[in-house]
């Protein structure tokens, strides 16, 4: 079989593995929820989190209006998750997952995926942040529209009167790369390739894909190549990794994981400075990148950020092992 058709049958097997739901996400410590703390709880996400060292994010959209604006307007707009679009006060639509019977609190996979992005210095992974809303106010912008009372009354957890979940800023007139199938698979595989060399038009590109790969190793993310899951913005040539609630699975799901790490084990070009950042993470705990979902708990429990880490470590060996074989000019290809 051609270096080709394997890369083609592992990109089948993760397609075919994502579309089987996991077990729910380990659920952190949380504390008895308290309506007075909700001050705290959403000021959290007010400022970036810890950033490593020569990885410093990129110029973010000012996220504190989103932290007290109000919904007013809802529509049901998931297929297999629960979300909803909202339209807040001040003008602002974003979408929103909360915690729900059918997604339990996978939320927290998309804000945890937000914040290590920023800290290690990623501007793929849209903005998401944690939000509680009161459910009068969230169930009366849901119920001017049907299929969204729908789902709210059917989906959504709330505790002591109040729903939490992730807010993302919404992205208008997003598009997608299908780089989970044809011709994009065939392209991409050849220029992180060893033997191969990116066009200079698609050098970009090709370590976006390559950062991609690294970044859902990580994270666990076992539902990036069920389609759709990767954006485009056209304007900066910039790919969008959306749609990280399944990531930080407590276990990850092991088909899902080990078709990643032999996807990640066929690439053999990757950035230098992603991976600095990477390993830069090791005297930095990844709880203190992700942080804190209310103020003294944690986003994420300590055996998802234990797994995290340790899929961190198996994707630097694996590079490392690239690196002995193939050298570091051809390993980092990329900046």
């Amino acid at each position: 079989m051609s270096a080709c058709s394997r890369r083609s049958a592992l990109l089948g097997v993760l397609a075919v593995a994502c579309t089987k739901d996991p077990p729910k996400q380990e659920d952190a410590p949380v504390a008895a929820f308290d309506a007075s703390s909700l001050g705290s709880f959403t000021f959290i996400d007010a400022e970036p989190s810890v950033a490593i060292a020569d990885a410093a994010p990129p110029p973010e959209l000012d996220l504190s209006p989103y932290l007290t604006a109000t919904p007013t307007s809802a529509k049901a707009i998931g297929h297999t998750s629960v979300v909803f679009k909202l339209e807040l006060s001040g003008g602002l639509t974003a979408a929103f997952k909360p915690e729900s019977k059918r997604g339990h609190s996978r939320y927290r996979g998309e804000v945890a995926a937000y914040r290590l992005s920023r800290a290690l210095g990623l501007r793929n992974v849209p903005p998401a942040i944690v939000r509680t809303f009161d459910t009068t106010t969230l169930k009366a912008a849901a119920s001017k529209n049907s299929k969204a009372l729908s789902l709210y009354d059917d989906e959504v957890v709330a505790h002591a009167g109040y729903v939490r979940g992730a807010l993302m800023p919404w992205i208008a007139n997003l598009e997608f790369l299908p780089i989970e199938t044809d011709p994009w698979r065939v392209k991409w595989t050849k220029w992180l390739a060893a033997d191969q060399e990116s066009p200079v038009a698609d050098k970009d590109l090709a370590a976006q894909i390559s950062t991609l790969v690294v970044f859902d190793t990580i994270t666990g993310n076992w539902d990036r190549w069920s389609g759709a899951n990767v954006g485009i913005d056209k304007t900066t040539n910039t790919l969008l990794f959306v749609d990280n609630d399944g990531a930080f699975f407590e276990p990850a799901p092991a088909a899902p994981l080990a078709a990643q790490l032999a996807l990640l084990a066929k690439i053999d070009r990757y950035s230098k400075k992603f991976i600095a950042a990477v390993r830069a993470l090791e005297p930095i705990p990844l709880s203190d990148a992700i942080g804190e979902e209310a103020q003294g708990t944690p986003l994420l429990g300590p055996k998802t950020l234990a797994s995290a880490d340790e899929r961190r470590r198996r994707a630097l060996t694996i590079i490392d092992e690239k690196i002995a074989k193939l050298g570091e000019a051809k390993v980092f290809a990329f900046e």
